[in-house]
């Protein structure tokens, strides 16, 4: 199964800022598919499994 996504605006600005951090961290610059998976990654890793928003848990 194949999934594709588009991002505008400043949901688009935000992850083209999460991506460059993980460039400085991981000293390349990983594709889209590999910085969505490592969001997915730490999301399933969080101890409530909930999406935070402000401190809010949905």
């Amino acid at each position: 199964m194949t999934s594709h996504i588009k991002l505008y605006g400043s949901k688009s600005n935000r992850f083209e800022e999460i991506k460059t951090s993980m460039e400085q961290q991981l000293g390349y610059e990983p594709s889209n598919p590999e910085v969505v998976g490592l969001i997915m990654a730490a999301y399933e890793t969080e101890e409530t499994n909930a999406l935070r928003v402000d401190n809010a848990l949905l």
